[in-house]
């Protein structure tokens, strides 16, 4: 009986988090993505945060649903750290990883094609103001 209680409130509190959202839930950010390489120009997206998801539309365009992230307000250097990854049978594996201090976010992206092939990015921006 114990057990089952304490699956039912862990279950309660993963519904919550994936229908409410994070911390970071009801941002949107601007930001330019840039490639690992040495002859790159970076470009221009969003990350939007909502019901416990991200989506970035220029990623969106490339075939990827929306993600659901995990965040956890950390002590320190930055206020959130976030992770979240988009799967699609035919384009492959796209994991982003952020950090937020106070309007500004950076990270990492990296994509592991279908092929096999490993793709690095990273990004910078700021928090959108509406």
């Amino acid at each position: 009986m114990k057990k089952t209680f304490l699956a039912f409130v862990a279950s309660l509190g993963l519904a919550y988090y994936r229908l409410l959202g994070g911390p970071i839930d009801g941002t949107a950010w601007d930001i330019k993505i840039k490639p690992d390489s040495l002859f790159s120009f970076s470009h221009k997206d969003t990350l939007i945060f909502t019901k416990g998801q991200l989506s970035v539309p220029g990623f969106a365009s490339s075939g990827f649903s929306p993600a659901y992230y995990n965040a956890q307000n950390m002590d320190g250097q930055f206020d959130t750290m976030w992770v979240a990854s988009f799967n699609d049978a035919e384009k492959g594996v796209v994991s982003w990883q952020g950090m937020i201090k106070g309007d500004q976010v950076e990270g990492v992206v990296v994509w592991w094609t279908k092929g096999g092939k490993l793709k690095r990015y990273t990004f910078k921006g700021n928090r959108k103001t509406v």
